[in-house]
């Protein structure tokens, strides 16, 4: 806005120009006005471009980097569909190898059932025959002959034991090696360790001692088979290689500075020592691991004094940590030896299988020292003295020698007996004579194998009672339970202590008159 004043009035020409003036300067401010704002446009257009043009730079950043990642995404997944592939392949052959596994541990498992069946089949003719050879009865053999037929017997024992440590070996190594708790008395486990080796000690000359603390419980909670597998591999080994002076079982509470890294011994409410001490050769400190490898000895030279495959100690290992504990060793070259088995006192019952009795020739021992395995089915009550004279016996064996050697030591007690190499033949002899007392039974036959044979005897109302003995080369775990589940009244594996069937079959049939008798 503009004002103009004067001391006298405008005049006529003075409004005119006035007015005139005021138009032009108008013109002029608005002109002055209009080229501010393009001034104040043009900068803010150029502000703007530039603007535009930075983020049209930063927009072709981001498009390239965006193009680059689009690339590396590209790139990334080419290789994770080609890792894909890969993973699928390696999946494909991982279960390809899975299978081939399955496979093999099958035919691994049927070669080893057919192998222990095959190798104590002939062991047991041949242990029974050198058996009777060895009583000579009939006193027609010399000393000499004697002796050569208790050597034979012998060898045949040891065989069997080097083929038994070689299927537990396997059947630990598969875990097919099942435990079953049991309670037992730490009397009994020192009864049977001075009956089976007390007598071994003295004929070498050594002391033998087994010593039992007072501090333990009563019994102890664990698989006795295999507990007694274990002591009989450490003393065994213990007096094979002490020459002169003593070898002693300690059986105590383990001592309390003693640390494992074992759950089930850490958790054990007590833990069971069973120290074997010996006086003997001893062993370096560089063999002291070797030892516990399959088929490894401390001595391994072709000149070494004592034998063995070098299988007791690897087993025992195995099986200590089958019973949820452990075994160290400390020894001295010289000096002697000590080994110490530890276990806890309850072992928690994790197998569902029983384990398979072991045979009594493994050991060489007396099938008496053996203590029964849990849950064998036992014979019935019968008088105090049974006797197997006149009894008849039917025998169902595909292999003549086994029943040329059964017959043989059977008709030696009395007994009058039937065979049959089948099963069909078998059923149709039971049939026929129905005088038949009890039955040895094998598994293994062609056409028709002994479960078969045996649950179509026991369909037969008139044989529901009849005592069926298992006695067969099969020896894998599951074939007791087979034979049990299939009808038989027991089990024995090939090859058999003679003693020991005469025992069982003298219970059974004892058991049966006196039922009938009832």
């Amino acid at each position: 806005m503009i004002e103009f004043a004067s001391v006298a009035a405008f005049s006529d020409l003075h409004l005119s120009f006035l007015e005139r003036l005021v138009l032009t300067i108008g013109i002029a401010v608005n002109t002055i006005q209009a080229n501010r704002r393009t001034e104040e446009l043009l900068a803010q257009s150029q502000r703007l471009a530039l603007e535009l043009q930075e983020q049209s730079a930063e927009l072709q950043r981001t498009n390239a980097e965006l193009e680059d990642k689009a690339q590396l995404l590209s790139e990334q997944k080419g290789n994770i569909e080609t890792k894909n592939r890969e993973i699928e392949l390696a999946r494909l052959g991982l279960e390809e190898k899975a299978q081939q596994l399955t496979r093999a541990s099958a035919y691994k498992s049927e070669f080893l059932a057919n192998m222990s069946h095959e190798l104590r089949t002939p062991l047991n003719s041949l242990l029974l025959l050198a058996r009777l050879l060895a009583e000579n009865s009939e006193q027609n053999l010399t000393p000499k002959q004697t002796e050569f037929a208790r050597t034979i017997h012998s060898a045949g024992s040891d065989l069997l034991s080097l083929i038994d440590d070689i299927l537990d070996l396997s059947k630990i190594e598969a875990g097919r090696m099942d435990v079953q708790p049991t309670e037992m008395r730490f009397s009994d486990i020192r009864g049977y360790v001075e009956q089976a080796f007390k007598p071994q000690a003295e004929e070498k000359g050594l002391d033998f001692q087994v010593e039992v603390s007072k501090d333990l419980p009563t019994t102890v909670v664990t698989d006795a088979q295999r507990l007694q597998q274990i002591l009989r591999n450490l003393l065994s080994n213990a007096v094979k290689f002490t020459d002169a002076g003593t070898v002693t079982l300690r059986i105590g509470p383990a001592a309390e500075n003693v640390v494992f890294d074992i759950p089930a011994l850490t958790n054990a409410r007590q833990v069971i020592a069973f120290t074997v001490v010996d006086t003997g050769i001893g062993i370096p400190d560089d063999k002291l691991s070797l030892i516990f490898e399959a088929f490894q000895q401390a001595d391994g030279t072709t000149s070494r004094r004592y034998g063995g495959t070098g299988l007791g100690l690897s087993i025992s290992r195995d099986l200590a940590r089958l019973l949820g504990g452990t075994i160290t060793v400390a020894s001295m070259p010289g000096q002697g030896s000590t080994f110490t088995l530890f276990v806890p006192d309850v072992l928690a019952p994790d197998a569902v299988v029983a384990p398979l009795p072991p045979s009594p020739a493994r050991a060489g021992l007396p099938s008496s020292l053996l203590m029964p395995p849990p849950e064998m089915p036992k014979p019935p009550e019968g008088p105090a003295t049974p006797r197997l004279e006149g009894a008849t016996v039917l025998i169902v064996d595909d292999d003549v020698r086994n029943v040329f050697a059964l017959t043989s030591a059977l008709e030696l007690h009395g007994m009058t007996v039937l065979y049959a190499d089948n099963g069909a033949d078998g059923i149709r002899l039971l049939a026929e004579h129905p005088e038949v007392d009890i039955v040895l039974m094998d598994a293994m036959m062609p056409d028709q194998d002994g479960y078969e044979t045996t649950r179509s005897i026991r369909r037969n109302h008139r044989f529901v009672d009849l005592p069926i003995v298992f006695l067969t080369a099969k020896a894998m775990p599951g074939d007791r339970e087979s034979a049990l589940t299939a009808g038989g009244s027991d089990y024995i594996t090939k090859p058999v202590d003679l003693d020991q069937l005469i025992e069982l079959m003298s219970s059974w049939i004892s058991g049966s008159r006196h039922e009938e008798n009832q």
